[in-house]
This record gives C-alpha cells, sequence and structure tokens, in this order.
C-alpha cells in the first residue's frame, strides 16, 4: 500500500517541471548556463495564452493533446554605456527530457517545428539553434540566439511557439499538508483528490536573470470559449458506445484495495486548479467575443518559483450519483482492511518498518463515521455547507473550496448523502 496517494500524484504531476521564458545563457555547444546579466534589463514582459483544442480527439493514448499557443513580448533595455552581446534562450520543456533518447539524432529543426517557435524583433527574425539542456540538466529544449546591444538601446523581442501541456494523473488538493509531511484528519479522504487532468505551464525563474528588476509583467489568458469545450467534452473523449463497453467492462471486474481509478468516469465534474489562484486573475474583454481574457498584473515583478503560473483542469473522483458512491466506498472499504492487515503483518514480521511507518499510520475503521465523513466532503463539493470538524484541513487544502459555483446535483442524490451524513445510509 502506497503511503499516500496524494504525494504520489504530486510526485508525478510536479517532477523535473521547469519550463521557463526568456533568459540570459552563457556558454556553447551542449552546455550553456544561466546567468544573471548586469547590463540588460528586461523592463516589461507581456504574454498571451490561449489554449484551444488539438488536431485529435483527446483520448487515454496521451497521444493528441489540447495545445496552448504562447505569444511573449518583453521590452528589453541596455542599461550600460557600452555596447553589449548577449546569448539569449528560451528553455522549453521539464528536467532531464533528453536524457533516454534510445540512441537517435536530435533534429533541431524538427523540434523547431515542433513548437512552431519563432523570434523577432522589430523587421528581424533571430536565427535560432538547439540545444536539448544546460550544461546542469535543470532545462531542457533550449532554443538559444544572440543579441546585440547598443548603449542605452532599447529592443522589443516578440517570442511565439505552442505547447501540448500535461495531461495524466493529478490532484484538485494544493498539497500544502503533503509539503508538510502531514496527512489529512481523515487520511482516506485524499482518494477524492485524485483524478485526471490537463496542466499548462509557464515558469518565470529565468526572468529573473536580467538586471534589476521586471517594473511590468501582464498574463492574460483566454479561458472561456476552451473551458466550454472541456466541460462538453469530459477528461477526454469517447462514442456513446465507446462510454457503454467501458462502463459495462468497469461493473464486470472485481474491485481491489486502493484501485479508485476504477471508480473514476470521465464526466466527473471539472475542477481549476490554478495558480495564482483564480480570484486573482482579473477579468477583461476585448472588442469581439471571443476576445474575452482573465489577467494577472505584477508591478515590479521579481520572479521567484513561487510566482511560476500553472492553469489546470482536473476531472476528480468526485461520485455523481448513489452507484458511484457505494462503488467508491465499497473500494475505500478494501483499501482500509488490507492497510490493517499490511500493519499487522509488519508489527510481527517487520519490526523496523513497523515502528518508523505503519505505527504512525491512522488507518480508520470502516463504518457509518467513515461513511458519513465522505458523504460531507461531497455535498460541501456541491455547495451544501455541513460545518463537520474532522474534514475542515482537507476542504482547507482543495483548490475547489470555498465553492462559488457549485456543479448541480441530483435531488435525489442529495436526498441521499443527507441521509448518510446523519448516520442512516445503510452499509
Amino acid at each position: 500500500m502506497r503511503k499516500s496517494y496524494l504525494a504520489a500524484v504530486f510526485a508525478v504531476l510536479w517532477c523535473g517541471v521547469l519550463f521557463g521564458n526568456v533568459g540570459v545563457f552563457r556558454g556553447g555547444g551542449q552546455t550553456p548556463v544561466l546567468e544573471k546579466s548586469s547590463e540588460i534589463q528586461m523592463v516589461e514582459e507581456r504574454v498571451e495564452m490561449r489554449p484551444r483544442r488539438g488536431n485529435y480527439p483527446v483520448d487515454t493514448s496521451c497521444r493528441n493533446l489540447d495545445k496552448m499557443d504562447f505569444r511573449c513580448r518583453f521590452l528589453l533595455r541596455n542599461i550600460s554605456d557600452k555596447k553589449v552581446v548577449v546569448q539569449v534562450g528560451f528553455p522549453l520543456d521539464t528536467q532531464n527530457s533528453f536524457q533516454d533518447n534510445n540512441g537517435k539524432t536530435i533534429d533541431p529543426k524538427r523540434i523547431i517545428r515542433e513548437y512552431d517557435f519563432s523570434v523577432r524583433a522589430k523587421d528581424r527574425d533571430f536565427p535560432v539553434r538547439f540545444v536539448p539542456w544546460d550544461k546542469n540538466r535543470k532545462f531542457s529544449k533550449i532554443f538559444l540566439w544572440e543579441m546585440t546591444f547598443e548603449p542605452k538601446e532599447e529592443q522589443e523581442l516578440l517570442v511565439t511557439y505552442t505547447m501540448e501541456g500535461y495531461f495524466g494523473m493529478a490532484s484538485t488538493s494544493r498539497g500544502h499538508w503533503a509539503e508538510k509531511g502531514l496527512a489529512y484528519r481523515c487520511r482516506y479522504l485524499e482518494y477524492l483528490c485524485v483524478g485526471v487532468g490537463q496542466i499548462q505551464f509557464y515558469v518565470t525563474e529565468t526572468g529573473s536573470s536580467w538586471a534589476g528588476e521586471i517594473e511590468k509583467a501582464v498574463f492574460r489568458y483566454y479561458p472561456y470559449e476552451f473551458e466550454k469545450y472541456l466541460a462538453k467534452r469530459g477528461a477526454w473523449e469517447e462514442t456513446a458506445a465507446g462510454r457503454r463497453e467501458r462502463e459495462s467492462h468497469l461493473r464486470k471486474q472485481p474491485l481491489r484495495p486502493g484501485d479508485f481509478i476504477r471508480c473514476f468516469v470521465p464526466s466527473m465534474p471539472m475542477v481549476r486548479v490554478w495558480e495564482p489562484s483564480v480570484e486573482e486573475w482579473r477579468p477583461g474583454a476585448g472588442k469581439k467575443r471571443h476576445d474575452r481574457y482573465v489577467e494577472l498584473v505584477r508591478r515590479p515583478f521579481r520572479p521567484k518559483k513561487d510566482d511560476d503560473i500553472r492553469i489546470g483542469y482536473v476531472f476528480p473522483v468526485i461520485p455523481m450519483n448513489v452507484e458511484q458512491f457505494e462503488r467508491f466506498c465499497d473500494i475505500l472499504k478494501l483499501t482500509l482492511e488490507a492497510e490493517t492487515k499490511q500493519r499487522e503483518h509488519a508489527k510481527w514480521e517487520l519490526p523496523e518498518k513497523y515502528e518508523n511507518f505503519w505505527k504512525k499510520l491512522n488507518i480508520a475503521v470502516y463504518g457509518p463515521e467513515v461513511r458519513k465523513n465522505v458523504a460531507d466532503a461531497l455535498l460541501e463539493f456541491y455547495g451544501i455547507p455541513r460545518h463537520n470538524p474532522e474534514i475542515a484541513d482537507f476542504l482547507a487544502d482543495q483548490f475547489w473550496y470555498p465553492v462559488k459555483n457549485p456543479p448541480k446535483i441530483d435531488d435525489g442524490y442529495r436526498e441521499f448523502l443527507l441521509k448518510v451524513s446523519r448516520g442512516a445510509g445503510g452499509k
């Protein structure tokens, strides 16, 4: 049994994620190094992010993902009294992404085409070279070009590219408790966080390599039409026949401990997982209907790790009817029973592991109280307050809480959950 499903999900999601914006690099060949410039200041940064459906239907193969078009404008200024030549770079992928290339030669032109990457200033396009990683292998898929600045000269740089994001296991938890090495009071509520998600990143770390501070940074995101498409599509696209086949197969499979993804259906409710939070983005609109956006402004901006931007959507294992609720609880019962058996085994056969892990693990006994807490968490998700102190830490750690626009819930299902909450829900 895994120590923490939540921790495992975040390990998958965050491992090596280091996309970046424009920065100053020294060195050549395959060994450039991010450095701090004392002569060139990034005066202003403006980033537009436009999500769109991929070229093909999104399925569980991860081959055809939705995309994001990035349009970035940087105002750079030589603050010195001398001519300055700098090597500028833009990393676009995760740490160690090229470590295993199966012996194949990397084709830089193909990579540049793949990302539709371009750099220009005024009437000039910069020739771009590509390196798979920096000297320390912290950044990868780095696009490099050279810029020359006359004394006190300003140049406006336009960088455009298109990227697929992350697609796979994700969580609705902010991870605050996991980061502290703690579990929820009702640890089993972790399993309500797990789902399928897709996430895009814009990491600002490389922006700190310029002289001084960025006087103004504006990040603009166009979510509305894309979110309509996602809400209609669900976690992935499937035909009605495919859905019936999947659900029929699901019902025939024996339930196993820990297999909560068995509860999942792609039509489960969608949760925004944004950092900074949704509330920090201010709405705006252009002249056309499709020009509605949300905007984040930082003035001044001194990029730190905590300033990284993550825009994602997760479809978590949130039961939407009585059948799904009972399936979730059946797997939860098996999971808690299996954990109890493992702890007893460790007590007699693995004393060191027992003392270091199992003895400290809070394993609930499945019963009406567990069902009540699960039901209360679900009622809160659907915007029905329960004021249950047992689940307060879980709620505080969720991207969806406090609930602003609760999803619809069937009247019969709501009454069923309220009945379980009052301790009269059977099983």
